[in-house]
């Protein structure tokens, strides 16, 4: 995806494992003045691990989402990804998840699959799962789950990037 290489590119970040948590709280502060990120408690987020709210430039991500990127774990990286994705695509209020049911909008339109497709190309750049191709060591080298890895996978290999012949 275009706005994840674009991300990449305009913080300089070459590293495959995406520094997630420098940028949403160093780094995006710095060229989005405007920007909040929040840790909140499980009382006040409820099942949300992590909300967005474009219009407002604000992240909100609930405290155990943001323990575990701390220590590394895959999903709750993805998970802060994924917010990233919704802050930098989704500028105006009301995003197609709240306008009709999922099952009602194309994949491409949906808000959730935007966002989800941003964090799987911001945290696994197209140039690493394409030499691996194995989902565990993308898992590994890029700080994301096996199930994440399996996904960016199956998303490229829709999109023709990954030969099936040689590896």
């Amino acid at each position: 995806m275009e706005a994840a290489d674009g991300v990449r590119s305009a913080l300089r970040i070459t590293n495959p494992k995406f520094p997630i948590l420098q940028v949403v709280e160093l780094m995006l502060p710095k060229v989005m003045p405007e920007f909040s990120f929040e840790v909140k408690e499980a009382d006040e987020m409820g099942d949300n691990h992590g909300l967005t709210h474009p219009e407002s430039n604000e992240m909100w991500i609930r405290s155990d989402v943001y323990d575990g990127a701390c220590q590394g774990n895959g999903r709750d990286r993805f998970t802060i990804a994924h917010e990233l994705g919704h802050l930098l695509l989704h500028n105006l209020p009301g995003m197609a998840r709240k306008m009709k049911p999922a099952s009602s909008i194309k994949a491409y339109v949906n808000s959730e699959w935007q966002a989800n497709t941003f964090a799987g190309a911001l945290l696994i750049p197209t140039n690493i799962a394409v030499d691996s191709r194995d989902p565990y060591e993308i898992a590994e080298v890029c700080g994301v789950s096996v199930d994440a890895a399996s996904v960016r996978l199956k998303v490229l290999s829709q999109m023709g990037l990954l030969n099936t012949g040689g590896k």
